[in-house]
């Protein structure tokens, strides 16, 4: 009998680069800022929270272009605030 250990990780990231993503088993991304996140084309709305990788008994290596778009408060005069939050499964 073989025994795979994993873990559920959380990170934010306001801004910056997300590294590559090793031995991932499943992945969802909430957004907690107040702009639009398109993350690798999925559009994600403030609150939001949207599964990118359903768990299928399978792992692989991600790789997340985020980019960011005003929503019409931000328009508005709201400052724009960038951010996500990434909930993962990793096979440690």
């Amino acid at each position: 009998m073989m025994f795979v250990e994993s873990a559920f990780i959380t990170k934010e990231f306001k801004n910056e680069p997300i590294p590559i993503l090793e031995r991932i088993t499943c992945l969802s991304v909430v957004n907690k800022g107040n702009s639009i996140a398109n993350v690798n084309g999925v559009l994600i709305y403030p609150s939001q929270k949207q599964i990118l990788i359903v768990p299928d008994m399978t792992h692989c290596k991600v790789e997340l272009s985020v980019s960011y778009v005003a929503t019409d408060a931000i328009k508005n005069g709201i400052n724009q605030e960038n951010k996500i939050l990434l909930i993962y499964k990793k096979l440690i």
